[in-house]
C-alpha cells in the first residue's frame, strides 16, 4: 500500500466514527417539545417541596421569572435515563420524561442553578400515561 490509500482509509475510518459519535438516542439539550405533545406548565416557585408529578406522554415547563434567561441556568438531573433537560426557551426549561420512575424509586431530583450560583433542587415523579 501506498502512503495515498493508507491516508485515505485513515481519513474514512475517521469520517465514520466521527458521524456514529453524532448520531445519538439521547434527546438532551436539543430537544424541542413537539405541537401534538401536551405539556404541564409550573413556575419554579410553584413546585416547591412537594414536587410535581409528570405523566410520562407529557412535557414539564417551568417558567423562570420573566426577567431571567432559561439559556443562562444550569440544569442537572439525578437519573437522565428517566428525566431528559431539552432546549432552552426564553425563560422556560423544558423537561423531557424517557420513562416512568419506578414504584420502589425515588423521584427524579432536578437541581437549576442560576448564573449567580443560587441553586433550587425539586423533586420529578414520572407517571404511566398522559394524565
Amino acid at each position: 500500500m501506498n502512503k495515498r490509500s493508507i491516508l485515505t482509509a485513515v481519513l474514512a475510518l475517521g469520517l465514520g466514527v466521527t458521524a456514529l459519535t453524532g448520531c445519538s438516542d439521547n434527546t438532551g439539550a436539543n430537544y424541542v417539545t413537539p405541537s401534538n405533545v401536551e405539556t404541564i406548565q409550573n413556575t419554579i416557585a410553584e413546585i416547591g417541596d412537594q414536587g410535581v408529578k409528570v405523566p410520562e406522554k407529557r412535557d414539564l415547563k417551568v417558567t423562570l421569572p420573566e426577567s431571567d434567561k432559561a439559556a443562562d441556568y444550569k440544569v442537572e438531573v439525578s437519573d437522565p435515563e428517566t428525566l431528559s433537560v431539552g432546549k432552552p426557551e426564553k425563560n422556560v426549561i423544558t423537561l423531557h420524561p424517557l420513562k416512568v420512575t419506578g414504584e420502589d424509586a425515588d423521584p427524579v431530583t432536578v437541581t437549576v442553578t442560576d448564573k449567580d450560583g443560587i441553586t433550587t433542587d425539586f423533586k420529578v415523579t414520572v407517571t404511566e400515561g398522559a394524565n
